[in-house]
């Protein structure tokens, strides 16, 4: 790989997002026991493999796919005198093996996007518990996310051009409006502490709560990191999309609609399909 590009920029930002980090800090503390063994999945910076083993953990297995943000993360972890408590393994958790007999009394995992459209956590999760490495006395940090959906108006007008497109509402750059035309509902709810279908798909019913045009869907996000902690969107967590649809739909206050999704977990927005219809 080469070293002078890599995603470092985005470990920074999850670094400096403050709101995110404090919080699974919070869950940390509440989470990992005394000489638990814990598995840090995407550790980037250390920073959580880090917190973990300063709140008492025997020992971190911290997984990173970049070599070059690994031999960043273990200069941290030595900086930091955790040498002996955290080791680095370079790779893809989706696949990776550990040695036999290996069991993680917690699992930290910040692979997260909306929706798990674009992060490959599902896919993780599920490699862990085939394999046998969680069991059901494993404590998950996060426990589980749910995703909301509701459709909407979207003003995709950028410096006088028509930019329709997904769109990641990350505060305070959204650079577009939205006009919500129904109450959100649930789309979905995945439990990290049970293997999860990798195939999502599914029709929902809204109420239109007042007239005008629907040409988008606006999705949303809540992490529950522990029993009594969730966090929503920061600046490096959880933003907001917009998913325009293919068609526009003119509706009237009082109308139904029925909206379709489908996609697969980490398969990107590439592979999301949504649609709309007054029923």
């Amino acid at each position: 790989m080469d070293e002078t590009f890599s995603s470092i920029d985005f470990v920074t930002q999850c670094l400096t997002d403050q709101k995110r980090t404090f919080k699974f800090q919070e869950a940390i503390q509440k989470v990992v026991r005394p000489d638990d063994v814990v598995l840090d999945s995407g550790t980037g910076s250390a920073i959580l493999a880090l917190m973990a083993a300063r709140a008492g953990a025997k020992k971190v297995i911290a997984v990173e796919y970049d070599p070059f943000i690994a031999k960043i993360a273990v200069q941290n972890i030595v900086r930091n005198g955790y040498e002996d408590v955290i080791d680095i393994v370079v790779g893809d958790v989706r696949n990776t093996h550990f040695p036999d007999g290996t069991k993680f009394d917690v699992v930290i995992m910040e692979m997260l996007t909306t929706g798990m459209i674009d992060e490959f956590q599902v896919w993780t999760m599920n490699h862990l518990h085939r394999k046998g490495y969680v069991d059901d006395k494993t404590r998950f940090l996060p426990l589980r996310q749910d995703t909301y959906i509701a459709p909407v108006f979207a003003d995709y007008t950028n410096y006088g051009f028509d930019m329709r497109m997904v769109r990641h509402v990350w505060d305070p750059h959204a650079l577009i409006e939205t006009k919500p035309l129904a109450e959100s509902a649930l789309l979905n709810s995945i439990s990290f502490d049970s293997t999860n279908p990798l195939e999502f798909k599914t029709e929902l019913t809204f109420a239109v709560t007042e007239d005008g045009t629907i040409n988008s869907v606006y999705l949303t996000s809540n992490t529950i990191l522990a029993d009594g902690l969730e966090v929503g969107d920061t600046s490096a967590l959880n933003a907001p999309v917009v998913f325009p649809l293919k068609s526009d739909v003119a509706v009237s206050k009082g109308d139904t609609v029925k909206v379709s999704v489908r996609y697969q977990f980490g398969g990107g927005f590439r592979n999301f399909h949504a649609g709309i219809k007054v029923v």
